[in-house]
């Protein structure tokens, strides 16, 4: 009987503090997640990343095997450095090297 009661406890706590938890470490404000619609901008809001971001992500995963995470600073990258267009389009382990992220 305890054990049912600690779980439920345990529960209750859990439904507290978690949404806390989460919005700290996502970093985002309340504006930010009230913008984000789940239905259309899929898992983590990637899908509402700006459209030459989209585009840039696009590209990367045709061109290499990368994480989201290193799809994602490559794509932010080629976005906002126009000048390396070329190197976006043909070699995005040059792109993330520029970033200091190694391992590919």
């Amino acid at each position: 009987m305890y054990r049912f009661f600690g779980t439920v406890a345990m529960m209750s706590l859990l439904s507290v503090f978690s949404p806390l938890a989460t919005d700290a470490q996502d970093g985002a404000t309340q504006k930010q997640l009230e913008q984000r619609d789940p239905d259309f901008c899929g898992a983590g809001g990637a899908g509402c990343d700006p459209a030459d971001v989209q585009r840039w992500k696009a590209v990367g995963n045709k061109l290499a095997d990368l994480s989201s995470a290193d799809l994602s600073q490559y794509a932010y990258a080629c976005a906002k450095h126009r000048d390396w267009k070329r190197d976006c389009e043909t070699d995005p382990v040059l792109i993330l090297k520029r970033l200091g992220i190694e391992g590919y």
